[in-house]
């Protein structure tokens, strides 16, 4: 039946639906660099088949035929981040939703949006600023990210710290349930909007977003530079829980700035130190007021400086190129923690002893979300052609998450690779009603399985533990990636 089935769909999408052996494989990653001994070994990645749909009419087709058969289905956009959020483990077949894009309605009156859901953020925020409207905030992978995409994470980003993550501006969405029934979803409805977000994709597809937009106002940028840690914390501290609350807090550790040196890439030529980038949006009052507060800051503070104004205007156009860092490769493996910003010291001062324990430059920097949390990105280089190696190298990336659990952080994002750490990221009684969820529109567990609820066998918590562990103690004798 399976097979039927596939084929009813591939002749009805026609050559907007492949089994093409080429074609399928290009759908088998994300942008995780994850070897292929892993990835093909332990799951069936490679999609049976892969579907283009140009309408919501068209997605609901595709699942009342999988559903009917219970073949997996498995949405995918911008496959922008490493988790194989996007990617199949059971093969079946990939909804492919790239054609889903453009604005469909800007209401100028109720500040709102309503774009279909592969439009990247990018895309959304040239089409607004052409119109004098920006979005309230954005992913910091917004060339790429698409808005329904970023729903389903956790959607936190750039403008979070002064307007709360997407969820909170979302105010409904046009949902496919895994039964092919087509809803638009609110706060008020059965199920409820919030059951979307975060949901990775696993309990429906999102083919439209409304979401809430802001003006287009001026900014005014800052990049503050210190040559002690403490120094650019003390900053980091007073800005985030300042009565002006920045659009933007961006920090830069000194192993981060170093790399960055050695490519010559480091805003206005620093080499080392510590780096807070601020930015600030509003009419002019309060950006005069945000100035103020820069200058009273920054008053008989000797350890801090502030870098010229085209430097931090310069940091501000870049701030989407975050991953340039892989210039210093060939690649790069790392954790990104959702951290209490109040645990972002003690987090620095582990980090640097784990660098030092493997003798690896590890460097991180990161996202301030809100006046509780972090985002924080640590990296380190890695030489993907070097299998063996590079594989001991993933068990330092679970060395970077344990440092992030003992100072109340967690894993952001769960996908596939980060689900032996979802006792870490839910607490027993979330987790329980996050599976009622999913059993509730999803009884047959055909959309995306393997993802968010539970672990596979190979990644049990226990054994991936006990693995990791070994891996990590073959790795202190294994020389590979950048020294610290």
């Amino acid at each position: 039946m399976k097979q039927e089935i596939l084929r009813q769909i591939k002749e009805s999408f026609g050559p907007r639906a492949t089994d093409a052996q080429f074609e399928r494989f290009l759908y088998n990653r994300d942008l995780a660099p994850v070897p292929a001994v892993l990835a093909d070994l332990l799951f069936k990645t490679t999609p049976d088949l892969v579907v283009r749909p140009v309408s919501a009419q068209e997605v609901a087709q595709v699942l009342k035929l999988a559903s009917s058969a219970g073949i997996s289905v498995t949405p995918r956009a911008g496959a922008s981040t490493v988790y194989f959020d996007s990617v199949p483990v059971k093969g079946g077949i990939v909804l492919d939703l790239n054609m889903l894009k453009g604005v469909v309605d800007l209401d100028a009156e109720q500040m709102t949006v309503t774009v279909k859901a592969a439009t990247t953020w990018g895309e959304l925020e040239r089409y607004l600023g052409a119109r004098g409207f920006a979005p309230k905030s954005v992913p910091s992978s917004a060339p790429a990210a698409s808005v329904g995409g970023w729903l389903c994470m956790m959607g936190y980003g750039i403008g979070s710290l002064k307007y709360g993550p997407l969820a909170s501006q979302v105010k409904s969405a046009e949902v496919v349930l895994p039964s092919g029934e087509i809803r638009r979803l609110t706060a008020a409805s059965d199920p409820p909007l919030a059951w979307l977000a975060g949901s990775e994709g696993t309990l429906g597809i999102v083919t439209q977003v409304e979401v809430e937009i802001r003006k287009r106002t001026p900014m005014k940028h800052f990049l503050l530079w210190a040559p002690e840690l403490e120094e650019i914390l003390w900053a980091l501290a007073q800005l985030a829980g300042a009565e002006i609350v920045p659009y933007n807090l961006h920090f830069t550790d000194d192993p981060c700035l170093r790399a960055m040196a050695r490519q010559n890439i480091a805003p206005g030529g620093v080499t080392s130190g510590y780096l807070l980038a601020v930015d600030y949006e509003g009419d002019e009052t309060e950006l005069d007021q945000a100035e103020k507060l820069m200058w009273d800051l920054m008053a008989g503070r000797t350890g801090v400086s502030l870098l010229p104004e085209l430097v931090a205007e310069k940091e501000w156009q870049e701030r989407y190129k975050a991953l340039r860092l892989k210039r210093g490769g060939p690649s790069e493996l790392g954790g990104e923690v959702f951290l209490p910003l109040s645990e972002l010291p003690g987090y620095l001062v582990d980090i640097k002893r784990l660098a030092a324990r493997y003798r690896m430059l590890f460097c991180s920097y990161g996202h301030v979300v809100s006046q509780e949390r972090i985002t924080i990105m640590t990296l380190f280089f890695a030489d993907e052609t070097k299998v063996l190696d590079y594989i001991l190298s993933l068990s330092l990336v679970k060395k970077i998450q344990d440092v992030g659990y003992r100072h109340g952080g967690h894993p952001y994002g769960v996908g596939l690779w980060n689900t032996p750490y979802l006792r870490r990221i839910f607490g027993r009684s979330e987790l329980q009603e996050k599976r009622a969820q999913k059993r509730q529109l999803d009884p047959q567990g055909i959309m995306n399985p393997g993802k968010l609820y539970t672990w596979p066998a190979l990644l049990h918590p226990l054994s991936f533990t006990v693995a990791m562990g070994l891996m990590a103690e073959v790795k202190k004798y294994v020389k590979g990636g950048a020294r610290a």
